[in-house]
Order: C-alpha cells, then structure tokens, then sequence
C-alpha cells in the first residue's frame, strides 16, 4: 500500500467523492431540492428549464471551489497544530 503523500500525489485519495455529509437534514434537504426541481420541469419552457438547470451547474461548481477552500483551510490548520505541538516539546 502507498504512503497517504503517494496516495495523494497520484490521486488515489479524493475526499469529495467518499464525503457524505452525516447531518440529518442533507438527504432531505436535497429530496426537497429534487422534488423543486421536478415541479419546475412540469411549469417552465424549455428554455427556462435550460437556464434554471445552468444556474444549478454554476451553483455546484461555486459550491465544489468553496469546498474546496474550507479543505484546504482545514488541512493547513491541522498542519499548523501539530507544528505547534512539536516545536512546544518542554
């Protein structure tokens, strides 16, 4: 088995695709959104129904370069603590 630094150089390890959120309220939260959805479908032209379903892309990718960050922000924190951790050794 590859070093977690291996795993990550070659892409072996990608966090937003084993991510599921534990929050109750995720699964209902997106039935609901679905369910929006599929009433839209039946109200809206075509054309509506293309520009709503491009504002859903475009809120997905904001919501991937977001996630994105927070990981980040996250993973250079906990480097930070646990540099702090080591240099405080006394």
């Amino acid at each position: 088995m590859n070093s977690i630094l291996e795993q990550l150089y070659f892409g072996e390890i990608r966090p937003e695709e084993v991510i599921v959120p534990k929050n109750p309220e995720y699964r209902s939260l997106n039935n609901k959104i679905s369910n929006s959805k599929e009433q839209l479908k039946m109200k809206l032209s075509e054309n509506d129904m293309e520009l709503l379903e491009e504002t859903f892309d475009l809120l997905g990718i904001s919501s991937s370069i977001y996630s994105t960050e927070v990981f980040i922000y996250g993973f250079k924190m906990g480097a930070l603590m646990f540099t702090e951790v080591f240099a405080n050794k006394g």
